[in-house]
Formats: structure tokens, sequence, C-alpha cells
């Protein structure tokens, strides 16, 4: 008999196979939850799912998918209720990622890495081979991780704010179609968006306070701001080499110089492994840090646009490390500090 249930939700969110999986968790089966992005829907993303359901079917695990919103929310309140959960999967890039940790699920998370970049699963060495997946998530041991926090929005691996940001928004409204869908998305995508940011974004001067490693408040000033919680970002550059995922803090890199040309020089820093030593550029490990413009300035969240830092905003715009925040399926060793 088939242990996958496949969830097919009507009008109001509710799946018509809720009522049959319930009785089967309670009978003490342990079953796994997929949580696939809907653009990987169709192709080798679609594939890649439903072989990961098969291979952990064969190791004794149900599986239950889900592709649409109200179907992962769902996913994820009944693997809070229920037992017998042994992780959550996000199938898809980063932003899966982020979209899934943003439900708060109180099970440890494994990825099936079917996006862009994944820069989250290069970092915990989630690999995309199904059967691969499926084993270490049959045998992984469950560790924690921090998150970064914006109000209520939590980051996995970075914000950007000012320059970068623009781009991820450009990229972003590029990739919005007729219908509201997102259409996938691919590296080359970025060169038209990073060309318009370089002639169209003002490069306003951001006014930063964090509580650093001393117990000490500082002031800082600087043009464009990058807060990891994770050591990479695009490309697998390392912007902030010392970040960890365990360690109760963050990792904040600030870009003093305005304009493109400058913007440039410090990601080509960034290529050679030399920005962290130069003048221009600050680096200092936080707890918590304040952003302040006289001028809007976007936000990007773990590669997804994340708001506006807004002139005179009460309470102006924070982010926070949120200590073990999230679980991870990681293998026996863990991989938080891998990379």
């Amino acid at each position: 008999m088939a242990n996958r249930l496949q969830i097919d939700s009507g009008p109001g969110g509710a799946s018509p196979a809720r009522e049959g999986w319930e009785a089967e968790a309670n009978h003490g089966r342990d079953w796994v939850g997929i949580a696939a992005n809907a653009a990987s829907g169709r192709g080798a993303g679609r594939l890649a799912v439903d072989r990961l359901a098969r291979e952990l079917e064969k190791l004794g695990l149900e599986t239950r998918i889900a592709w649409t919103l109200p179907e992962r929310e769902a996913l994820v309140a009944d693997a809070t209720a229920a037992q017998h959960c042994r992780c959550l999967v996000a199938a898809g890039g980063d932003g899966t990622v982020a979209d899934l940790i943003n439900e708060r699920p109180t099970v440890p998370i494994a990825v099936l890495p079917v996006g862009t970049e994944n820069l989250f699963a290069r970092h915990f060495k989630f690999v995309r081979d199904p059967r691969r997946a499926a084993e270490r998530i049959a045998s992984g041991e469950a560790t924690t991780m921090d998150l970064g926090r914006v109000g209520s929005r939590r980051f996995a691996l970075m914000a950007g704010i000012g320059f970068d940001a623009d781009v991820v928004s450009r990229h972003h409204n590029a990739r919005v179609g007729r219908t509201g869908s997102m259409r996938p998305t691919h590296r080359v995508a970025y060169v038209e968006p990073v060309l318009r940011s370089s002639f169209g974004y003002r490069f306003p001067p951001l006014r930063l306070t964090i509580d650093g490693a001393d117990g000490r408040r500082e002031s800082l000033a600087g043009s464009t701001a990058f807060i990891f919680n994770l050591p990479r970002y695009a490309l697998g550059l390392p912007f902030a080499p010392s970040a960890r995922g365990d360690d109760g803090w963050l990792d904040l890199v600030v870009f003093r110089d305005p304009g493109p040309f400058r913007a440039l020089h410090y990601l080509w820093l960034v290529v050679c492994g030399q920005h962290l030593n130069r003048p221009g550029i600050i680096h200092r490990r936080v707890r918590r840090v304040t952003v302040e413009a006289d001028e809007p300035v976007p936000v990007q969240l773990d590669g997804d646009p994340g708001g506006t830092i807004l002139p005179g905003a009460s309470p102006p715009w924070t982010a926070e490390i949120d200590p073990d925040a999230l679980g991870v399926l990681a293998p026996a060793v863990s991989a938080v500090a891998a990379s």
C-alpha cells in the first residue's frame, strides 16, 4: 500500500486527505512533510520531489506533499499538533527555506535543493539526489541553529540593506508574471537589475547603532550593509567567513563609500577574500543592530524583498539574533560550522 498522501486543498484550504492522514499518524507511523515550491512543480523539480517521496517510503516513512501556501500552513500545523513527524523538508531554493522557517516549525527541517543558489542547503551539505537525501532524513540527528529576526520575520542566511537590496527588489519584480505567480529564475537574470541599480540607486547614507561583542553600544555609518547569520552569499562568496549558525551572534559588514564603481570594487575585494582588512569596510559581531536613513532604503532578507527602512520610523528598523530558533536535520557530525 502506498504511504504517500498528495494533498489537494479545496477552496477553503481544507485537505480531503487530512482525515485519513490523521488516522494513519495516530497509529504511530513516522512521517515526513515536504513543502515544495510551486515554481518547481513542473519538470525536474516535480520529478525530484516525487522521487524523494518514493525513497522515503522505501525507508518506512510516510510522506505528505504540500505545493501551495494553504497546504504548507496546514502541513506545519499538523507537524506541531500531531506526533511522529520526523521533519519538514523544504523542496526548492533559499526562498522556499525562508518561507518554511517563517511558518515557525517546531520539528527539524531538511532541504531538497532544487532552486537557483541553494546557499542554506550547501552550507548544511544537503544534496539534490533523492536517495541520499532520504537516507539522511531517515538517519540524521537534529541540531539547532540561530536565526536573525526583523520584527516578526526571520532570516537564516543574511539581511542586505541598500544597493544589494535594490538589485533583489528589481529582480523580484521582473519575476512576477501577469497572473501574480513567480517565474523560475537563473543567475544570468540578475545582470539587468544589477545594471539598472548601478545607474538608478542613490546610495543614501545609513546610520547604524550596534550592541557589539564587548557589550558596548557603537555608532557606525555606511552606504550598504549586510547582516550575516551564515558566512556566504550569492555565488558562494564568503562575505563573513567567521559567521556561524550556532554562536549566538550576527556578523555585520558595512561598506562605507557610495557609488556603483565603489560597490564593484568592494565586490572584487570580497571575491579575493581581502575585504575585511581594508579601509572603508567595517566588520562587527553583534546581537542587535538598528539602521536609520533620511531617505527610503530597501531591505532584502535571504534573497527576497524584505521591506523598506523609512525616514523617522519609530521604532527604528532593527535586526537581532534569535538563538537556537530552528532545528535542522544534520548528519551525525553537525554541519552548522561547515562552509
